[in-house]
């Protein structure tokens, strides 16, 4: 069971996403995910040397880590460039350069990653981060009565 307390691997998730999206460089809008299963796509700001024409999709699946993706222009099924593997969840920095490497033409292929989606909890830990809102947390008064 991946769910613990508030559900903090998909806000450990949200914030991990949002990092990587900031490393590789996503469209405007250009980010989506799933918490059931946990899975996520962003579409890339940069096209594939090899086919300019078609979008370029990073996915991301807590069964199979990361890949870099030409998308099918019929919109079916994208053909996968490469797979980052190990670990299901890398840094950012990594990922980005795991995309630089790919479209420079340095790697290709590669084995999904051999991670646990019950490992999410801790493996995502670092990057939930809640965003309050302006003035914080408020504490209620106990002797005022609203």
């Amino acid at each position: 069971m991946l769910q613990r307390g508030l559900r903090s691997w998909e806000i450990g998730l949200a914030g991990y996403l949002r990092v990587v999206s900031e490393a590789v460089g996503v469209l405007p809008g250009g980010l989506g995910r799933d918490f059931d299963p946990p899975a996520a796509y962003l579409a890339l700001s940069r096209r594939s040397p090899r086919d300019p024409e078609r979008d370029l999709l990073l996915v991301w699946s807590a069964d199979a880590g990361w890949e870099l993706v030409l998308e099918h222009p019929e919109l079916g099924p994208g053909e996968t460039l490469a797979r980052f593997g190990d670990p299901l969840v890398p840094e950012p920095a990594d990922v980005a350069g795991f995309v630089d490497d790919v479209l420079a033409g340095r790697r290709r292929g590669g084995r999904p990653a051999s991670g646990s989606a019950c490992d999410l909890h801790e493996l995502l830990s670092g990057f939930a981060v809640l965003v309050l809102p302006p003035g914080g947390i408020q504490q209620a008064d106990p002797d005022r009565a609203d």
